[in-house]
């Protein structure tokens, strides 16, 4: 679950990737197409003479989905429609009128009222919220976003779609940022809130799709009551249904499912010193900064919310496949210790730098080394001309999100 095409690379691209390799299925929802986003424009790559997109958002917004699609069949080993996809408005919904939402174009009420409503044919399109440093590394709401921005948008109308289509797949893993929305964008932790409230009421065998009633605020379904930080399935609701098949794909959206682990993309934040220290000394990358006028990471700064302390932090030789309580083990880089998982990416890494190269208006300069040096496996830049390092694993705090 993403806001805007190129975090599924950045933040989950080796965890959707090692998925692909192995045969298992995987579904990306993206949450808006990312009209608001600058243009990188970089001779030599896809994104040269598109600068002129910047600003225009439905121009650029029809482009990074052109991107989107590139990138994920590179993440998929360059195998076209391997991994599914779908946006959030896009999915079936409760009825936009109930909630308010209405169409940007046209200004109208979309839906019907009825409930049930496509999401295709609704007339509904969440936008880019857009951002403004509120602190170093921090974003906050752009204060001019439109009322149809994401982050803006009642938590059960986006909550709803992607609840219904849990129900549908019935995952066994649910991966999206943390609460802090890796570096505060408001679209990554709306993002975040609407994953875990989606998964609540996917949960909950009261809640049915478009079960939402009017004057229904961000709290809760009607007056079902609200859960912590206003996003838990209903006080007084039936318990949650656990267990079954996970990723059958052969649920219905009356059925409940409570299979699926939250999996909140994070980073040992000495790992993430560690790694821009090894990036910031390697001769490569500073060749590449010296030729295009690129920062080498700062390891003294101030870290984003996606790194945090008391993680554990495990050498590349710890790694090893198919950790024996995961319980899709097969074929899979995954190691899990305690509420822990990492991915090992180094198998695939050639289809994150490709998905990374594809989101050429976003992501800058992506490469990968021959060899990986401690966790540095590659490096890339955003529009800010900071290298990044690639980390040789991705890690993900596991949480239960009905508790």
């Amino acid at each position: 679950m993403h806001a805007h095409p190129d975090d599924e690379t950045l933040s989950t691209g080796g965890l959707i990737a090692a998925f692909a390799a192995a045969g298992r299925p995987a579904h990306v929802v993206t949450c808006t197409r990312g009209e608001r986003g600058e243009v990188i424009a970089l001779p030599g790559t896809t994104s040269e003479g598109r600068a002129g997109l910047e600003g225009d958002g439905a121009a650029l917004g029809a482009y990074r989905e052109t991107e989107l699609a590139r990138a994920l069949t590179a993440l998929a080993g360059g195998a076209d429609g391997a991994i599914r996809h779908s946006f959030l408005d896009g999915l079936p919904g409760v009825s936009a009128q109930v909630n308010g939402v209405v169409d940007a174009d046209s200004g109208a009420s979309a839906g019907s009222g009825s409930g049930v409503v496509s999401g295709a044919a609704d007339g509904v399109r969440y936008e880019d919220s857009g951002m403004a440093w509120v602190a170093p590394g921090v974003a906050g709401p752009a204060p001019d976003s439109p009322p149809t921005a994401f982050a803006r948008v009642p938590l059960d109308e986006s909550a709803g779609r992607l609840a219904a289509l849990i129900r549908e797949c019935r995952p066994a893993v649910v991966a999206t940022y943390e609460p802090g929305g890796g570096y505060g964008h408001p679209d990554h932790v709306r993002a975040h809130e609407v994953t875990v409230r989606a998964l609540r009421l996917a949960a909950d065998p009261a809640w049915e799709p478009g079960d939402v009633l009017a004057g229904e605020q961000d709290g809760g379904v009607g007056q079902r009551g609200k859960g912590e930080h206003g996003s838990g399935v209903g006080q007084g609701s039936a318990e949650p249904v656990r267990g079954g098949e996970a990723g059958s794909g052969v649920g219905r959206r009356s059925e409940p499912w409570a299979g699926a682990e939250l999996w909140q993309a994070v980073a040992p934040a000495a790992e993430v010193r560690a790694a821009r220290a090894t990036l910031a000394a390697l001769p490569e990358a500073q060749a590449l900064a010296a030729a295009h006028a690129l920062a080498l990471p700062d390891p003294a700064e101030d870290l984003p919310p996606f790194a945090k302390e008391g993680l554990p932090e495990w050498s590349a030789e710890r790694q090893v496949v198919g950790s024996p309580d995961y319980r899709s083990s097969d074929g899979l880089p995954i190691t899990r210790i305690g509420p822990t998982a990492r991915v090992e990416i180094r198998g695939v890494l050639g289809s994150v730098v490709g998905a990374m190269r594809a989101h050429a208006t976003q992501v800058q300069h992506a490469g990968a080394l021959p060899e990986a040096v401690g966790a540095v496996a590659g490096w890339y830049a955003l529009s800010n001309g900071v290298l990044a390092p690639i980390l040789t694993t991705e890690t993900y705090a596991v949480v239960d999100p009905l508790r």
